[in-house]
């Protein structure tokens, strides 16, 4: 059985929906640090006129450092979800499915949060669904393990926790994953094999990859936009 981990992404690029397609379980890791400059809590749009943008979830930054991630709460007293509604509907109302999509994500930024992981999780479940994704999601903090271990030692117990003996990691990985070490553990390590598909977008002439995957769904439709992503996985296993 193999299980790829992961912190949970602010509605996530199609390399994180690729990662999470492959594996039998995916695991949210809830119970880490939030890491600076990562999608945690952000993540990149295109704007009306072709441009790179990101669009960032306001949190406390007051001991974010000293909390586990589902205790990172949002400052309200910045409306994130105004300035990300606004922009988002101002960057896409040209693209052919807006409509569509728009109604999808619309109650992302009409609901109430108080923590950033619960925006986050709630924009990677939804985006799971509208990829056609059916990989089970499991919750660090459902999980029992060993709270001080770090970085191999504690990806290693969670996947023994799961039952896993493979293990789908990034390609990032390679530069400090202990395949050895995991392999007399019995888990064997994959890395994942990702080509970031390209599709047509509306407002620029040269495509701009590695955006959120709200981005080829409003430029293709979910219907078109999981024929991409699936044809994606199926031809780069």
């Amino acid at each position: 059985m193999k299980v790829a981990i992961h912190q949970p992404h602010y509605f996530p690029w199609l390399g994180y929906l690729d990662k999470m397609a492959k594996a039998d379980k995916f695991i949210l890791m809830d119970e880490v640090q939030l890491t600076d400059k990562s999608n945690m809590f952000r993540n990149k749009f295109l704007t009306h006129d072709g441009k790179e943008k990101f669009l960032t979830v306001c949190f406390t930054k007051k001991g974010y450092m000293d909390v586990p991630f589902t205790d990172v709460t949002l400052n309200k007293n910045i409306n994130w979800q105004v300035k990300h509604i606004n922009f988002i509907r101002d960057s896409y109302k040209k693209t052919p499915y807006f409509n569509e999509i728009w109604e999808r994500i619309e109650p992302i930024f009409l609901k109430e949060f108080d923590y950033l992981c619960d925006v986050d999780v709630a924009t990677v479940l939804l985006l799971r669904d509208m990829f056609a994704i059916d990989t089970d999601i499991i919750y660090q903090h459902d999980l029992k393990y060993d709270k001080s271990l770090k970085k191999n030692e504690l990806v290693l117990q969670l996947c023994k926790c799961v039952g896993a003996d493979k293990y789908l990691s990034g390609n990032g990985a390679r530069k400090y994953m202990d395949v050895d070490y995991f392999h007399h553990n019995g888990v064997e390590v994959e890395f994942q094999s990702f080509v970031y598909p390209s599709y047509t977008q509306l407002n620029t002439e040269e495509f701009v990859p590695n955006l959120s995957g709200l981005d080829v769904l409003f430029n293709c439709g979910i219907d078109g936009a999981r024929k991409i992503f699936w044809d994606n996985v199926n031809n780069n296993k």
